[in-house]
């Protein structure tokens, strides 16, 4: 009878073991696909350009391939091309591109428009400006920056009557401009005897139109000129892109003027 008990008693431990480990697989596999979910809700798939294009080619669908990045990362590279819409190269044969598109760029709608109705200033996202920003040509990126980067902005400034130290002032700014040059004109790989992108003194950047008077207060007080780092393309944008280094702030209220500029001498 003992032998018996004992019997029906193993075979239940080995039947809870065996629900057991079934649960535990189901749970397991519910997790990851509920990660492989949320991973996937956070990416978007974009159209990639695989070799360099001239104005006035066609772009078909033979020459992009799928990319992906992180939803949040889209909006700095402007008004991008999604894969879901790439039947609009396949229509008539392909799109007429109206600007220079480089190996590896993001394909952009504003590549496919017709050039004679496009206008720059169209690139312009809702709420946002474009201003110059101006430095010394030794401080310059050279050929590695194009229209369509993320730069930040930093600069030298004495605050409270403390010896004067970099900031950074701003990050992941779009660009738009490079040395006078929009993307329809930049071609990277000239000499800088012919105009080269090596040697340039301004870029202009998009920015908020509130952060764009913030900023023309700040550039009153920095001692100097404004330097530039460049972001990876793909990189993921800060939480606080766009916006003033909080430890500025005091300075982007007032602008420091000639006058009283002398007034602390």
């Amino acid at each position: 009878m003992a032998e018996q008990t004992q019997g029906i008693r193993s075979k239940w431990l080995l039947l809870t073991a065996v629900v057991l480990g079934v649960l535990v697989v189901v749970i397991y596999n519910a997790h990851i696909r509920a990660i492989r979910q949320e991973f996937a809700g956070n990416k978007i798939s974009l159209v990639k350009v695989t070799r360099d294009f001239k104005r006035g080619e066609k772009i078909t669908v033979r020459y992009v391939e799928r990319e992906q990045i992180p939803r949040s990362s889209a909006k700095a590279f402007g008004n991008v091309l999604r894969w879901k819409d790439l039947d609009i190269l396949r229509e008539n044969g392909g799109r007429v591109v109206n600007q220079p598109i480089n190996k590896g760029q993001l394909l952009l709608w504003d590549h496919l428009l017709d050039f004679r109705r496009t206008r720059p200033s169209s690139t312009l996202r809702e709420g946002m400006v474009a201003i110059p920003i101006e430095f010394d040509a030794d401080q310059s990126l050279g050929d590695i920056l194009s229209v369509g980067d993320t730069v930040n902005l930093k600069g030298m400034f004495a605050i409270g009557g403390k010896s004067a130290r970099m900031y950074r002032i701003i990050s992941g700014l779009r660009v738009l401009n490079v040395g006078g040059r929009g993307a329809a004109e930049q071609t990277p790989g000239r000499s800088a005897r012919a105009g080269s992108m090596r040697n340039y003194r301004k870029i202009t950047v998009e920015v908020d139109e509130d952060v764009s008077l913030q900023l023309s207060n700040i550039f009153s007080h920095m001692l100097g000129k404004v330097q530039l780092e460049l972001r990876r393309r793909d990189a993921k944008l800060p939480a606080d892109a766009g916006q003033i280094n909080p430890a500025l702030t005091t300075l982007a209220t007032q602008a420091r003027t000639k006058k009283t500029r002398r007034a602390r001498k």
